[in-house]
């Protein structure tokens, strides 16, 4: 293709793009199946306290995915007065909003309640990773919640911690 356009300045793309296309394809088919299979094999073989929970949509593709351990769990059940849940946006290679539940201990030291992968900012995928993480941390809710002003998290606390306070 190169050769018939003259060059790679008039056909418009690097040889580089063309695999980076390839890549994005490749991690687009094998993106559920990668994920899911490289926690099953740290809970098999270093770490049995590993949780995690995960949606995979009718195309086979990784939608939601919540991780977390029992340090984390053990953490969370001594210093859950304050949860902080905030929201990466699409800073990752999957271009996906990165959760992390966070709070603080009586060092005031940060501790990592838990992490997951959402498809979208979305009010059902918000439902989905509060109430795993409620699930996983045997419905204890914290005192107070901190969040930034996304409407749909908003709506989502409400109704997952209805005994918390939220607070923007």
């Amino acid at each position: 293709m190169v050769q018939q356009e003259g060059g790679f300045e008039i056909l418009g793309f690097m040889k580089k793009d063309t695999y980076n296309k390839a890549a994005s394809i490749h991690r687009a088919e094998t993106d559920s199946e990668g994920s899911i299979g490289y926690l099953a094999s740290k809970i098999d073989s270093t770490d049995l306290t590993l949780y995690s929970k995960y949606t995979i949509d009718e195309e086979d593709r990784l939608c939601h995915i919540f991780w977390d351990d029992s340090g984390c769990q053990r953490d969370y059940m001594c210093f859950s007065d304050v949860l902080a849940f905030d929201t990466m946006y699409w800073s990752n290679m999957f271009n996906k909003p990165l959760v992390m539940f966070i709070g603080m201990n009586n060092h005031f030291r940060t501790c990592v309640f838990g992490f997951a992968l959402l498809l979208n900012e979305t009010i059902n995928s918000y439902k989905w990773v509060l109430q795993t993480f409620l699930d996983y941390m045997h419905s204890r809710q914290p005192t107070v919640i901190v969040t930034d002003e996304d409407a749909a998290m908003k709506a989502v606390i409400s109704m997952c911690f209805p005994d918390s306070t939220h607070r923007l």
